[in-house]
């Protein structure tokens, strides 16, 4: 008889657990909502801009706020930095960013990687800088310059884009799987930290979208688009301290997290390593 009931109080539990996350997951990706952008202030500060993930959101958040005005009426200031450089380069985007009413941060830029192990890489010692430098320092170091700002007028968004964070070790990912798991960490506790303050944090971990950084991982034309993902990820805005952005990635990702490790491997082979190493072959071969 006891057993019963802890089978009976067993099912329930999972049954309710899987009916909790079917319901958070159609309030996130199917039932889009967008946050009023403005009320969080003036300006938006996009990093890696120029292509992919960035360019596509600013071009989305610029409809959300304001249909672009005929395309003729919003305000932008760019500047171009290389994020690899030494620390001087945060000086120069200080004084560029001073006085403005910054109202959302999105930390999007992010390196290149090839899918070897970790001593084939072609430069190692290059791979190694711009991965503490572009992926997690410019997080940081662009989080110390606008944040204050936004506790002081209590409101403001930040968005950090980590990409997918992988619980488990991949071979011929050790260097990037780590970079992302700090980024969506530092993200959601800074979260934590600064509500009260009236600031919105999220981390922000997409799987592989069509764009240049992803061509290693496989045929871009079988990825979500630029568009598609950015559309669903911003509507996930204000909803959750860390999203996938898509439903796609967020199966993607739970089945991910059921494979035992040593299973992990030889998938992670088949459906990554093993496509992306053809697809850079091919786009030598184009080239």
């Amino acid at each position: 008889m006891v057993f019963q009931w802890i089978g009976i109080a067993t099912t329930t539990y999972l049954v309710i657990k899987l009916v909790y996350y079917l319901a958070q997951g159609a309030y996130l990706y199917f039932f889009r909502t967008y946050p009023d952008f403005n009320k969080y202030g003036k300006w938006s500060v996009i990093t890696g801009a120029t292509d992919g993930i960035g360019k596509e959101t600013a071009f989305q958040k610029l409809l959300t706020l304001s249909q672009l005005k005929s395309k003729h009426n919003v305000q932008t200031k760019c500047l171009t930095i290389d994020f690899s450089d030494d620390e001087e380069i945060y000086d120069k985007i200080a004084d560029f960013l001073q006085g403005l009413d910054i109202g959302t941060l999105v930390n999007n830029v992010g390196t290149d990687q090839e899918l070897v192990r970790f001593l084939e890489q072609s430069n190692l010692s290059l791979t190694i800088r711009n991965l503490v430098r572009v992926d997690a320092l410019s997080i940081l170091k662009m989080t110390q310059i606008v944040l204050p700002g936004m506790v002081k007028r209590k409101r403001g968004l930040i968005l950090n884009l980590s990409g997918m964070p992988i619980p488990f070790p991949i071979r011929k990912l050790a260097s990037t799987t780590p970079i992302k798991s700090f980024v969506d960490l530092f993200s959601r506790a800074l979260s934590y930290e600064y509500e009260s303050e009236g600031i919105t944090i999220q981390s922000c971990r997409p799987g592989a979208v069509a764009t240049k950084t992803a061509q290693p991982y496989g045929d871009l034309e079988k990825m979500i688009s630029t568009k598609d993902y950015c559309t669903s990820w911003l509507a996930t805005v204000d909803k959750a301290r860390w999203t996938h952005g898509h439903w796609q990635h967020a199966v993607e990702a739970w089945v991910w997290h059921k494979i035992p490790t040593a299973l992990i491997q030889k998938l992670a082979d088949y459906f990554y390593i093993e496509p992306g190493a053809k697809a850079m072959q091919d786009l030598e071969k184009n080239k």
